[in-house]
């Protein structure tokens, strides 16, 4: 699957473990944990913690690197950034809005795909 040209994962990096059970299980749990971690981010925002929003996306980002989502986490580094700097401003939300988005269409490809593979 493609988003604005460019494929949306690549899940070669797992698949050189050869277990279709192991990918399974990844793209479950990063499917399950990011959801909730944008939730957070999202809260913490909300709140002013601005901390808490650089290191939610730090986490969000090396998880997203390892399924090769590169839209996505191009995204996810540059909210970290932004938060790093410790400024809250009107950017930082409209990128929470963008990662969620982007979140949004990687979660409908990855999901076809698990259903893909359960089945195979």
């Amino acid at each position: 699957m493609t988003s604005a040209g460019t494929k949306l994962f690549d899940l070669s990096f797992l698949e050189q473990m050869d277990d279709q059970a192991f990918i399974i299980q990844v793209v479950t749990l990063y499917l399950q944990d990011t959801q909730a971690d944008l939730e957070t981010m999202e809260n913490d925002l909300g709140a002013g913690n601005v901390d808490a929003v650089y290191k939610t996306a730090h986490k969000l980002k090396s998880s997203t690197g390892m399924l090769q989502a590169n839209t996505l986490f191009l995204m996810l580094e540059k909210t970290e950034k932004t938060a790093k700097a410790g400024i809250l401003t009107s950017e930082l939300s409209s990128l929470l809005q963008s990662v969620r988005a982007e979140f949004e269409i990687l979660k409908v490809a990855l999901e076809t795909h698990l259903q893909q593979l359960e089945t195979t």
